[in-house]
C-alpha cells in the first residue's frame, strides 16, 4: 500500500518539482501517494507542517532556520531540509512609473549590468528626500526569504539603506501583481510567474534577476518535520528520490512547454500558459512590448547540484538574518544550519540513483573561477564578494 504524503505548496514556478512528481508518476513509482495542497501564504504552510497537517512542504530556504531559532513570533519548530527544490526564478520588478524615473535619473546605470540598476533607484530616493516626498514602498514574500535578502542586497550594494530609505513589507506572492497595479507598492521581489505577469500586463518592468545578484542564492527547499523523518526514514528517502527524479525531468528543455501547461492548471500555479512558458523557456520579457531576453538558467531544477541542500548556502541565509537584525549577534548560525540542513539524508536517499553528489557539504561561495564551477554553475555575487562559511560564528 502506498504511503500517504501531504505536501503544501505556494503557487510559483518553483513548485514544479512536486507537481511533476505527482503528475508524471515519479511519486507513485516510489510507492508514495502524494497529495498536493495549494496555499497562499508561507506562514500558513510553515504552521500546518509544524502541527502535522502536512508531512512535507515547499518552503522558503530561510523558514526552517528561522523556525529552529523561534523567530517570527512562533515557538521553536523542528523542521529539517533533506533537499533543495531548485534555484533561480526570482526578480525585482518596479512600476512603469518608477522605471521611467530611474531611467531619467541615471541612464548609464539602467543600461549597464542589471545587478547595479539600484544605483538609479538611489538617485530617485535622493531626489524624493530633497523634495520632501514620502518614502517608497517595496514588498517581499516573507521576512525570512531569499527575496527579502536579495532585494536588500541589491539596494545596499548601491548605498540604499533598506531599513531607512524605503519601506519593505510582506505580501503573498499571488497578490504581488495586483498590489503593484493598484499603486499600493512601487516595486517587489518575488518568484515567477508574478514578475512576468506584471510585464505582460504592461504594469511593471523587471530591473534585476536573481541571477544578477547571486545565481547560486538558495531558493526553495523541501521541509519536513524532524520527528516525522525519524519515524519514517524509508518514506522520507522515497519522497526525496521521487522529487529528485522529477527535478531531472523538469530540467530538460524538451519538457518545458509541457511543464508550463501542467503548471497553468488552476490547482497548481493558475497563471496563463504564455506567461509561464516565457519564464520556463529561459526567454523572459523584462520590459512591456520588448523582445525576450535570453537567460538560459532562469530556472534550474536539477543541474548545478540544484537539489543538494548545501550547508554553505544555509549559512549564507543565516548571515543575512544577522546582517539585517533578525538574529541575535551571538547566535551560532553554523550550528543551527547543521541541525536544519541535512545533506546526510539526501545522500542516503539518492545513493542508488545516478545523481552527481558533491564531495563536501560546505564550499566557499562566490569564487567564479573555483575548481568546481562547471559542477555548481555560475557563482558570482553582484559586488564580487566571497562568502566563506568558516568565518561565520
Amino acid at each position: 500500500m502506498a504511503e500517504k504524503v501531504r505536501l503544501g505548496f505556494v503557487p510559483l514556478v518553483d513548485c514544479a518539482i512536486p507537481v511533476v512528481a505527482r503528475s508524471m508518476g515519479f511519486a507513485e513509482q516510489e510507492n508514495i501517494d502524494l497529495e498536493l495542497v495549494r496555499e497562499m501564504s508561507w506562514a500558513a504552510i510553515r504552521d500546518k507542517l509544524s502541527y502535522g497537517v502536512y508531512e512535507a512542504a515547499h518552503l522558503l530556504a530561510g523558514i526552517p532556520i528561522a523556525a529552529r531559532l523561534g523567530l517570527g513570533g512562533v515557538p521553536v519548530q523542528h523542521i529539517v531540509v533533506p533537499m533543495a527544490l531548485g534555484r533561480g526564478g526570482n526578480a525585482i520588478t518596479v512600476s512603469t512609473r518608477l522605471y521611467q524615473r530611474m531611467l531619467e535619473a541615471d541612464p548609464a546605470a539602467m543600461h549597464g549590468p542589471r545587478g547595479l540598476s539600484a544605483r538609479a533607484l538611489k538617485k530617485v530616493i535622493d531626489e524624493d528626500r530633497v523634495a520632501g516626498r514620502p518614502v517608497m514602498s517595496f514588498a517581499t514574500v516573507f521576512p525570512f526569504s531569499s527575496h527579502n535578502y536579495e532585494l536588500r542586497y541589491w539596494m545596499a550594494a548601491a548605498g540604499i539603506d533598506p531599513d531607512k530609505d524605503v519601506n519593505i513589507g510582506v505580501i503573498a506572492p499571488p497578490r504581488m501583481f495586483d498590489s503593484l497595479r493598484n499603486g499600493w507598492v512601487d516595486g517587489y521581489c518575488v518568484g515567477e510567474p508574478w514578475n512576468q505577469r506584471a510585464v505582460f500586463h504592461g504594469d511593471g518592468v523587471i530591473v534585476a534577476l536573481k541571477e544578477d545578484i547571486w545565481p547560486r542564492s538558495p531558493e526553495k527547499v523541501l521541509g519536513v518535520r524532524e520527528d516525522w523523518v525519524n519515524s519514517n526514514p524509508d518514506t522520507a528517502s522515497a519522497l526525496v528520490r521521487a522529487l529528485v527524479r522529477a527535478a531531472e525531468w523538469a530540467d530538460q528543455p524538451k519538457n518545458r512547454a509541457e511543464l508550463a501547461q501542467m503548471l497553468s492548471a488552476e490547482a497548481n500555479v493558475g497563471a496563463p500558459f504564455e506567461v509561464l512558458k516565457a519564464s520556463l523557456s529561459g526567454r523572459p520579457v523584462l520590459r512591456p512590448g520588448e523582445a525576450p531576453t535570453e537567460v538560459p538558467d532562469r530556472h534550474v531544477f536539477y543541474r548545478y547540484t540544484a537539489t543538494f541542500p548545501w550547508l554553505s548556502q544555509g549559512s549564507w541565509v543565516g548571515t543575512q538574518m544577522k546582517r539585517w537584525g533578525q538574529v541575535p549577534a551571538d547566535a551560532d548560525l553554523n550550528a543551527v544550519v547543521r541541525q536544519v540542513y541535512r545533506p546526510d539524508l539526501y545522500r542516503i536517499a539518492v545513493r542508488d540513483l545516478d545523481v552527481a553528489v558533491p564531495k563536501h557539504d560546505w564550499r566557499v561561495e562566490g569564487v567564479n573561477n573555483a575548481d568546481d564551477r562547471a559542477f555548481v554553475g555560475p557563482d558570482s555575487f553582484l559586488d564580487n564578494s566571497i562568502f566563506d562559511p568558516e568565518t561565520v560564528s
